[in-house]
């Protein structure tokens, strides 16, 4: 499911963010799979480690791989004790040789967990409901016991 279409009308939307550069980003924490920068390496590896596209020989690691890459991720996260954990954000890459292209959905504010986890409870834990979800949010602030569910997130007309 694309959490970018679902969201559009419901909450206000993330904002896009840009990276051109040298390979800084992983997709989200490694590399993609089968891409090597190089096309081909070659490591001294005392523990004769395999990796995906690699073989060892005389002690020396060879890896090879694509050095251009188009991949898309959508919203990485996960279920822990019955509510979302944000894990990553819906990002598109290109991967060529040494370098990259990166386009970030990040969320319109601070911090960038909170809004991600807010639409997660509406999309499955709230039936896409958005006054069932501001009622049914399960985290407050620690201080003040005061729900951290915020409206600024929320297109205006939904708002109560």
């Amino acid at each position: 499911m694309d959490v970018l279409k679902e969201i559009k009308g419901v909450f206000v939307p993330p904002i896009k963010k840009y990276y051109v550069g040298k390979i800084v980003h992983g997709a989200p924490y490694m590399y993609p799979k089968h891409f090597e920068r190089f096309i081909i390496s070659i490591r001294k590896n005392k523990l004769q480690y395999k990796r995906n596209n690699s073989f060892n020989l005389f002690g020396y690691n060879i890896t090879y791989g694509s050095p251009i890459i188009i991949d898309w991720h959508g919203i990485g996260w996960k279920d822990k004790f019955d509510s979302p954990r944000f894990e990553w954000s819906p990002s598109f890459y290109v991967f060529f040789f040494n370098w990259q292209f990166i386009i970030k959905w990040r969320s319109p504010g601070e911090p960038n967990e909170l809004y991600y986890e807010m639409v997660l409870w509406w999309l499955y834990y709230s039936d896409k409901d958005i006054k069932i979800a501001e009622e049914t949010w399960p985290w407050s602030n620690g201080k003040t016991k005061k729900s951290t569910w915020d409206n600024k997130y929320i297109i205006k007309s939904l708002r109560n």
